[in-house]
């Protein structure tokens, strides 16, 4: 074995191990698994010259192929995204913005004032910000807090924040599919934890209903968190994870 097979069985494994990554933690496990197994029944039909079986399971194989695109479009879109996804960002800014987005989370959880604040981290939520009202305003508790003031013109729908500006609201998140997991929430956990899943992007839920803070991440909704934690897991979601 010459360094070129060496090189050849290293990229392979880094690859596969890439590729593992990508689907870990999401739904697309169980698939992957399944069709492992498939493959190996497949080839060991072939093998065996069980040529009935494995003409059957060719042709299966073949349609499946185009039913898990379809199917699995969003977590192939996400996963391409995570590839070609930049390495880094401007952390400089933003440290008073995010102690500002706290208190007013603070402010609307006592009151119970729903809210939804989407903070770009380095996967860009143009055409997310493009489905709301464009805005170009620093961020400020009592702004954040007039913007989801119930009967507001602006309320219903999320927030984008880039850096220590807020960009757009009310805004419409895709919603994530109801599988049990979170199905005692309603629709604006469930469009926080739909952005999270496609996207890098930290989310902010504020519920009104038990005046609690959550923050979306990965697809998976995290525990209540205090005003300094919430600042404190900001700051290290944002500023200190994308560096």
């Amino acid at each position: 074995m010459g360094v070129r097979d060496i090189l050849d069985v290293l990229l392979v494994a880094a690859l596969i191990y890439q590729g593992y990554l990508l689907v870990n933690g999401t739904r697309a496990v169980n698939v992957v698994r399944g069709v492992l197994i498939f493959a190996a029944i497949w080839l060991l039909s072939s093998v065996l010259n069980l040529s009935a079986l494995s003409y059957l399971l060719g042709r299966a194989g073949t349609v499946g192929l185009f039913a898990l695109v379809v199917v699995f479009q969003p977590e192939l879109r996400a996963a391409l995204e995570r590839v070609g996804r930049p390495r880094s960002r401007d952390a400089g800014r933003g440290s008073a913005a995010l102690l500002d987005l706290s208190r007013a989370a603070e402010r609307m959880a006592e009151r119970k004032t729903g809210a939804l604040i989407a903070i770009e981290r380095l996967t860009p939520l143009g055409e997310y910000a493009r489905s709301g009202v464009a805005l170009d305003a620093k961020i400020s508790a009592p702004f954040l807090e007039a913007l989801f003031a119930r009967n507001a013109p602006l309320h219903d729908g999320g927030l984008i924040v880039q850096g220590d500006r807020v960009v757009a609201a009310a805004c419409l998140f895709p919603l994530q599919a109801s599988d049990g997991t979170y199905r005692r929430y309603g629709t604006r956990h469930r469009a926080a934890l739909g952005l999270s899943e496609l996207t890098d992007a930290v989310v902010v839920v504020v519920s009104e209903e038990r005046g609690s803070i959550r923050v979306a991440l990965q697809g998976r909704l995290g525990p209540e968190l205090t005003v300094s934690e919430l600042r404190d897991r900001l700051r290290e979601l944002v500023y200190e994870e994308t560096l």
